[in-house]
């Protein structure tokens, strides 16, 4: 069950006369009437505004696997639409049609719902907190975005899937050989085993054996870029220093695009914990400090393009331009170049042909469920490898951590100490390596 099934009260806030009234300044268009059963907007729906409803009641549903349909929930007077696909125009992950009585409700599309976001502080508050919880909710229930079909584990499956996680799309994986459902549509549709995986997106559109990019595209991710506009900052790199570059040229009415090759967060969204970033006390996840910092760009207007891959920095007649992968032109008048660490990989033989199927360069918890119960090594002795003993070693049958130093070289005080109190026992193994067996019992995944 979603842990944010506490917060209901939050995630679909009732506002009071006086807030109604407040938020009718920043409304969209007139308040509009539907008929019982009406569609308001189906899934996939792009540029589908918010709506705020003034009388009767509006029902909100999502896909469930395939083919199903699954209720979220009934919506009164006072409540609104949307999640956070409502701030950027990007297709809706679930459908509004009118109650059984219909409705009459107030639309805020995406440039009304984040003026209103910024221009009333305590709605905004309200409204950005429950768009967060509801696409957090989605997420949980996985059913509701898009479907991957395929052999769970697998290099490609795993690369698509990390991938959506990492860009907070929610997602469901169905095996292609046990599944009943998976294997109907791939005998209906006539598929063949090298077209594999398949991916269902919202709208119902297959792909076979697509990359990233395609999935993105059909996600509605990546943003037209007409070569004719010239931005104000253009951001190379979805990390946290790219997304913050984002949130403060944004809040300051400048135009501004992000680009990432890959997903946004950067090396620190594919972290289990953070406990040394500023204004988390007690920790963070990789994944939600990234979501947290993309929401807030998406707030102040930045446009967000992943994955695309800058390719050339060009400087003629005054104006900055950049070559995008696709043979694709933007313009800017300033460049912010965040594209962070490269990882360093070991000089072994044949290495790239295991990535993505038993060596990964993180630990999230795709990687957690793969390894549970297994034997696995652990190659590195810095904060990043401090945090991943700390979320891996409970969970697997034993844990090898190979290191060049003493981890007091290496390493943070915090995550050395942190790594250290794991409840497992320790032994010397030979070489240059320490190996961490987890114990059993209850407190072994404190």
């Amino acid at each position: 069950m979603s842990n944010t099934v506490h917060r209901e009260h939050q995630m679909f806030p009732v506002l009071d006369a006086s807030q109604i009234a407040a938020a009718r300044r920043f409304a969209s268009g007139p308040e509009a009437q539907f008929e019982p059963g009406a569609a308001i907007y189906e899934i996939a729906a792009e540029n589908a505004p918010a709506w705020l409803v003034l009388h009767g009641t509006i029902e909100i549903v999502r896909r469930d696997g395939l083919s199903r349909e699954a209720s979220v929930t009934r919506q009164g007077v006072g409540q609104f639409t949307g999640e956070v696909a409502q701030l950027a125009g990007r297709p809706s992950l679930v459908a509004a049609h009118a109650g059984p009585k219909g409705c009459t409700a107030l639309p805020f599309d995406p440039a009304h719902l984040r003026a209103l976001m910024v221009g009333s502080a305590d709605l905004g508050e309200i409204v950005m907190r429950a768009l967060i919880l509801r696409r957090v909710a989605l997420i949980a229930e996985g059913g509701a975005g898009t479907i991957l079909i395929g052999q769970p584990g697998s290099r490609q499956v795993l690369q698509l899937q990390g991938f959506l996680t990492r860009s907070g799309f929610p997602n469901l994986v169905l095996d292609a050989d046990n599944d009943e459902e998976g294997r109907a549509l791939i005998e209906r549709a006539g598929i063949l085993p090298d077209d594999l995986p398949l991916v269902v997106c919202p709208s119902g559109t297959i792909l076979k054996k697509p990359s990233e990019r395609d999935v993105a595209s059909c996600l509605g991710m990546m943003p037209a870029i007409d070569p004719e506009t010239i931005y104000d900052v253009a951001v190379v790199g979805a990390g946290p220093a790219g997304l913050a570059t984002a949130v403060y040229a944004a809040s300051e009415g400048l135009r501004v695009i992000v680009l990432d090759a890959r997903s946004t967060g950067g090396q620190a969204g594919a972290s289990a914990r953070i406990e040394n970033y500023l204004g988390f006390p007690t920790g963070i996840s990789g994944q939600a400090l990234a979501g947290r910092a993309f929401n807030q760009a998406l707030k102040f207007g930045a446009e967000i393009a992943v994955p695309v891959e800058v390719e050339r920095l060009d400087y003629t007649d005054g104006t900055l331009s950049l070559e995008l992968a696709g043979n694709q032109r933007l313009r800017t008048r300033s460049v912010v170049i965040a594209s962070g660490a490269r990882y360093r990989k070991p000089d072994i033989a044949n290495l790239s042909i295991f990535e993505g199927a038993g060596i990964s360069y993180w630990a999230s918890p795709i990687e957690a469920r793969l390894c549970a119960g297994e034997e696995v090594a652990l190659v590195g002795g810095g904060n990043s490898a401090g945090q991943a003993v700390v979320f891996l070693a409970p969970q697997v049958k034993r844990l090898h951590l190979v290191v060049r130093r003493d981890l007091a070289q290496t390493m943070s005080r915090y995550s050395s100490s942190a790594s250290r109190r794991c409840p497992m026992s320790r032994s010397m193994s030979a070489g240059r390596s320490r190996t961490f067996k987890a114990t059993q019992g209850p407190d072994s995944r404190r």
